[in-house]
């Protein structure tokens, strides 16, 4: 039955089923055949609702809401537009590094895929670049949102492989920087070679004023972090105080957000809040089964036990982690995956945090992949052409997002070393 249960869920999924009810229904169908008391059910489906840590989700959504309401994204991008735009491609390094500063601001590749790209896909596009490449380096650079700190991603994370948040935090600097970085070198190549425009020198003056003008914004990610790491405040506290301070910078001080904005805000964070909680509620009772059924062991063992060298392994999880990702959710993916793949890290002698790391960026490119990658289909939109048109300009990011998945799975110190400096 468990196979059933398995092949029903793809069948689902295939089908067009939202994935926490293909999650739900089949694991409910599993249940009800082999009789598993229904009392279980509903207590495991509630279980992890009452996770003091995962109340810290809804705070990051709701800070992220009133950044985007409130219209923070305009003030990074002159911020970075005054410092990159000379480089060849100058639009579109500006997208990769306002991504990359949006990270620290909305912990939320989405939030900075709409509000990032609601900016500069159409004045790009204005400057003469594609329309396709536009929409991937807005729909590929946007995932770094849920890699540089804060990140709600990292807490479920953290929460389901029993590991500190402030560590996940600290270990998630270098590999999101890195994979920017990457996109940066790779849209500078590219547009090169096409010939786009740059833009002219920056004014110092104008620098300053623009840093200026985004400095309480700029500042949220370094106070939302540092109270964590110094153990002023837990996850949970301190995403309360990045909303606070998320209202009261966009409010208050900046004077850019509504009223109505501010509902806005409100009822996103209840909307996104509803859509994650009722993933882990039915992602709780699938992995229950996975669990009771031995298949996390079963895999492991037989992963293990194939003679390959511990490399080999390596890149086998890479691999089938990039595949899950292109075809399914990502806190789903997290769901599922962790049960099975950290017992087999922990085999291989691989630090949690590093492999928790590792795992969240190569999920993370499923974000801008067909056929359900949620920063594509945005940025498409915003674009206003079809996600195949786009495929072609996407391979190249999707694969310099690969080799530094790969590369960070095999030099650990890229993910270790900060937090070790912190705790040292």
């Amino acid at each position: 039955m468990i196979w059933v249960m398995i092949a029903t869920f793809f069948v689902f999924v295939a089908l067009g089923m939202p994935v926490a009810f293909a999650m739900g229904s089949s694991a409910l169908l599993y249940i009800l055949v082999e009789g598993v008391p229904l009392e279980i059910v509903s207590q495991r489906f509630l279980s992890n609702t009452q996770s003091f840590a995962f109340l810290a989700v809804p705070f990051f959504i709701l800070m992220g809401n009133l950044m985007v309401e409130g219209q923070i994204a305009q003030r990074i991008i002159n911020v970075v537009h005054a410092g990159v735009r000379q480089l060849p491609g100058g639009l579109g390094c500006v997208s990769v590094v306002t991504s990359m500063g949006m990270a620290g601001v909305s912990g939320s590749s989405v939030a900075d895929a709409s509000s990032v790209g609601s900016v500069l896909i159409p004045e790009m596009k204005r400057k003469g670049y594609s329309s396709s490449f536009a929409a991937a380096i807005n729909a590929s650079s946007s995932v770094v949102g849920i890699i540089i700190p804060p990140s709600s991603t990292m807490i479920i994370i953290a929460w389901l492989a029993d590991l500190s948040v402030a560590d996940m935090f600290l270990a998630g600097i270098i590999p999101g920087i890195l994979i920017g970085l990457a996109y940066l070198a790779l849209t500078i190549v590219t547009s090169l070679r096409r010939g786009y425009p740059r833009g002219d020198r920056p004014r110092l003056k104008e620098f300053v004023v623009d840093v200026r003008r985004a400095f309480w914004a700029l500042l949220l990610p370094i106070v939302l972090i540092y109270v964590i790491v110094t153990g002023v405040a837990t996850p949970t506290e301190a995403a309360a105080i990045a909303a606070v301070y998320a209202f009261i910078v966009s409010f208050l001080v900046y004077r850019t957000l509504s009223v109505r904005g501010l509902v806005r805000a409100i009822k996103g964070a209840a909307y996104g809040t509803t859509v994650i909680m009722l993933i882990v509620c039915t992602s709780t009772i699938f992995s229950y089964v996975l669990i009771s059924e031995r298949v996390p062991q079963l895999i492991s063992d037989g992963l293990l036990g194939m003679g390959l060298p511990d490399w080999g392994i390596k890149v086998a999880l890479v691999l089938v982690l990039l595949v899950a990702g292109a075809v399914m959710d990502l806190v789903p993916n997290l769901f599922i995956f962790i049960p099975i793949f950290f017992p087999i890290a922990t085999e291989l002698g691989m630090d949690p945090v590093h492999f928790g790391i590792v795992m969240l960026c190569t999920l993370a490119l499923g974000l801008f992949t067909p056929p359900i990658g949620t920063t594509l289909f945005i940025s498409c939109h915003l674009a206003k052409i079809r996600m195949e048109q786009v495929t072609r300009d996407l391979v190249p990011y999707f694969a310099v997002g690969a080799a530094v998945v790969f590369l960070l799975m095999f030099v650990p110190a890229l993910t270790t070393w900060i937090p070790g400096l912190i705790d040292g």
